[in-house]
Parts: structure tokens; sequence; C-alpha cells
């Protein structure tokens, strides 16, 4: 197993450099990043190897478990792996402005991730996108998936960074709109 300590952010101007918190259950390496959330006083915990997550109260069988596992996919919760904590890890969905990462397919051995772009629906497409509960609202905007990228299920970091260009094409976008 290779070890990584740091992950750093290259093409970015705030020159941030991660620090890796742990070690991955699922590729045996230390390239976890735990994130504090304040609101709450948990911990959450992201892969950047394998691209699972996790989350301090993801105990298995826990009550938290069982909420949480009522928003994941079948797949997701097949491909569950358990730490020496007994904390359930699950492939990571990420949905940012501008598109989605996601995993896809039919089994724990058969699976891979997916980016897809949100694109705009014009004209009397929308029609076909109505708002549930607002009567005469339609939505304006949709994610592509059949045009989505695939990526192997070992391949999260390429993923990520195809996720990550859309929302800086994005921002560069919305930067550039601002001045003109």
């Amino acid at each position: 197993m290779k070890e990584q300590t740091k992950i750093e952010i290259v093409g970015d101007n705030s020159d941030i450099n991660l620090d890796y918190d742990s070690i991955s259950p699922v590729t045996g390496n230390k390239c976890v990043i735990e994130e504090a959330n304040e609101s709450d006083n948990t911990v959450s915990y992201l892969c950047m190897e394998s691209g699972f997550s996790s989350h301090e109260k993801l105990e298995e069988g826990s009550d938290f478990q069982k909420r949480f596992e009522l928003a994941l996919t079948e797949l997701m919760i097949k491909c569950k792996v358990l730490d020496d904590n007994n904390r359930a890890w699950y492939p990571t969905f990420m949905q940012m402005p501008g598109g989605m990462l996601y995993a896809e397919g039919n089994s724990p051995k058969e699976w891979h991730w997916k980016v897809a772009k949100i694109i705009p629906i014009w004209g009397d497409e929308r029609l076909n996108y109505p708002i549930p509960g607002r009567e005469g609202e339609y939505h304006t905007s949709k994610l592509d998936v059949e045009n989505a990228n695939k990526y192997d299920k070992d391949n999260f970091a390429n993923a990520l960074d195809e996720l990550y260009n859309i929302v800086k094409q994005l921002n560069n976008e919305d930067n550039k709109n601002k001045t003109d």
C-alpha cells in the first residue's frame, strides 16, 4: 500500500493543501479527510482514493444508519463497507452547482462513477418537467444523465476532478457575466 498524507489542489489560487486525517477502511491508505460539523458537533469522513464516505453516527444497526439508508440507492447500500469501529461507509454522492457525481451499476462488483452536468431546459420542453405541488410551474434545468461521463469504480479521483472542473467552469462563467 502506498501512503499519501497530503492532497494539493492545483490550478487554484488559494494554495490550499489538505492533510489527510486517517486510514481508509476501503483502501488501507492514509487518504481520509475528516470534516467537523460545528452545528451538531459531529464528524464526517471522505476517502479521497475510493470515494467512500461515512459519518461518526453511522454505526451498523443504529437508528441513525437506518434513517440514513432511506436516502441511498440499493447499489450504495450493497456496496457498504464496515470499518474496525463497526462504522458503515458508502459510495459518496456529491451534488454541486453545475453537476453531480454518483455511483451507478448492478452490484458491488459491477459499478462505476458517473459525472453529469446540470443543463438548462428550454421552451416547451419545460412542460415535461413540472415542479410537484406547484401547479403551472416547471423546472428550468435538469441533470443530463444521458451524456454523463463514466469512470471505473477505482477511479474516483478523475471523477471528482471532472466535477470540480464543472463547478470551476460555472464559477468562471458567472464571474465573466458579472464583469460584462
